[in-house]
């Protein structure tokens, strides 16, 4: 009964395509870009009546969980204030809630500035179209996610006390009423709690084949037990249905989260416009491969080692249930379980950033804008031409799959690789376009080092961008990420 769902499913492809996007490219239009805000000399805000102190401000807001209890503490207020006053008091640099750097935004679901404690000069401005570094249109981001009621969202920001580079922020907000929502950022941390921190990393090493049959399993507990029950047995962290590192998580294909067993304060909570700290949009990802039929992706997962941060490749493997939800787990990719200790003997580590990767598809993509097409596929085709900058290289595709240029696999030009399938399982092309899709552009993979002329499968984040809605360019950085 399963594989007929699935095949069910993957026949109903096109429809999939046309109806959720999972293929077909959406072109941001042109958006102006904005800095984040930068801590000022407080103005003169209207005077508020300061209820008793919403949170201690000796204490420092710096982990999710603190970050979701302030905003809902700040809903709360604002219910029970109204607007105005509720909009006055978020305004207000030194008032109640802004506590030790943690401070209340709202914007209006027009795209209207409502509330910037710290940048009073965007306020009463519609921001709906600026963008962060990465093009991404997140004002549009939060307001998606704000009318689905509450949720995380990701973005970019440059820090100036870090040479103007690219840091990740993490919001949360949240729907007061139909005008307006309110949310609050985070720097992306160590107390940033999801994904997950490293569980169970001594755990035993699990292999693809028994990840597929605990996520199949679980599944058949699914559709025997009915939702309810699933998912209070997936919620479960001393559950039947975690098993050292492996774990089922659960969202609707709105991706709101149904269950995690160790991060219970998302549920509830949309993740669609949730990335990464390499900006990959992982469960929308995993969402667009379960209205496929499901299958792998590759994602990553934060293990500490002294005072580094190494970000190992997991592999995933995701099934829907049905129409209206889906499951996953995942483990440990299993040419990388060194990395449980630590151990980084032999493992090829970036020595490239995403902000270089970005810049090269996005010279790319200009340079056919000035010169046309034909111009553009010659130069990328030159493994000495100027889209090659060490390791990162610039290839070309169409949206079915077809490579038009590439400097090193020349062989491959004229080819479709829709339908290809890396050793691990995942189909790279169809969740490398879906990525387009989701409006992020970065998705990670498993591919042999053809900088090294290796064979060997070893992780590469890719960046891709449409020229136009019938083919794209992309490049990819090699080797894992240590911050």
């Amino acid at each position: 009964m399963k594989t007929d769902i699935r095949v069910f499913l993957a026949l109903l492809m096109m429809s999939c395509i046309l109806a959720a996007g999972c293929i077909q490219p959406s072109i941001p239009k042109p958006a102006m870009s904005i800095s984040p805000p930068v801590t000022k000399t407080p103005t003169t805000a209207t005077p508020t009546t300061h209820s008793p102190a919403i949170s201690d401000k000796s204490v420092p807001v710096q982990s999710t969980r603190d970050q979701i209890a302030f905003v809902d503490r700040a809903r709360v207020y604002a219910q029970e204030n109204g607007k105005e006053r509720a909009i006055a008091e978020f305004n207000d640099p030194v008032g109640q809630f802004s506590v030790n750097g943690m401070y209340i935004f709202a914007g209006g679901y027009d795209g209207t500035a409502l509330a910037e404690p710290f940048k009073h000069e965007i306020v009463g401005k519609n921001i709906l179209d600026i963008t962060d570094p990465y093009g991404i249109l997140f004002i549009r981001s939060l307001i998606d996610t704000a009318r689905k009621g509450k949720g995380l969202v990701s973005y970019g920001y440059r820090n100036s006390s870090l040479n103007n580079t690219i840091q990740p922020y993490l919001s949360y907000v949240t729907n007061v009423d139909s005008t307006y929502y309110i949310g609050a950022r985070l720097h992306e941390n160590t107390g940033t709690e999801f994904p997950a921190s490293a569980r169970n990393i001594a755990s035993k090493d699990i292999t693809p084949g028994e990840l597929v049959t605990f996520v199949h399993d679980a599944a058949d507990y699914a559709n025997k037990s009915g939702k309810d029950k699933a998912l209070a047995a997936f919620n479960d962290p001393d559950g039947p249905f975690t098993n050292g590192e492996m774990y089922i998580i659960a969202y609707d294909f709105n991706a709101t989260n149904l269950a995690h067993p160790y991060t219970p304060w998302i549920r509830g909570l949309s993740l669609e416009h949730y990335t990464d700290q390499d900006s990959v949009a992982t469960i929308s990802e995993l969402s667009c491969i379960a209205r496929l039929g499901g299958g792998f992706a590759h994602t990553t997962q934060r293990i500490p080692s002294g005072e580094k941060q190494i970000y190992v490749p997991k592999l995933q493997y995701v099934l829907p249930i049905n129409e209206s939800w889906w499951i996953a787990a995942s483990i440990l990719n299993p040419d990388y379980t060194q990395l449980r200790s630590g151990n980084l003997a032999g493992i090829r580590v970036r020595n490239q950033t995403n902000e270089q990767l970005f810049a090269l598809v996005n010279r790319a993509v200009q340079y056919e804008q000035q010169n046309g097409k034909e111009k553009t596929l010659d130069e990328i085709s030159k493994p000495d031409g100027e889209f090659v900058n060490g390791d990162l290289a610039v290839w070309a595709e169409t949206f079915d799959g077809v490579i038009l240029a590439d400097p090193f696999n020349k062989d491959m030009v004229g080819k479709s690789f829709l339908n290809y399938t890396d050793p691990y399982g995942e189909k790279t092309t169809v969740v490398g376009i879906a990525t387009i899709r989701n409006g992020t552009g970065f998705t990670h993979a498993m591919f042999p080092d053809a900088a090294t002329g290796s064979v060997v499968h070893v992780p590469k984040l890719i960046y891709m961008k449409p020229v136009d809605d019938t083919w794209w360019i992309g490049s990819g950085i090699y080797g894992i990420q240590v911050r």
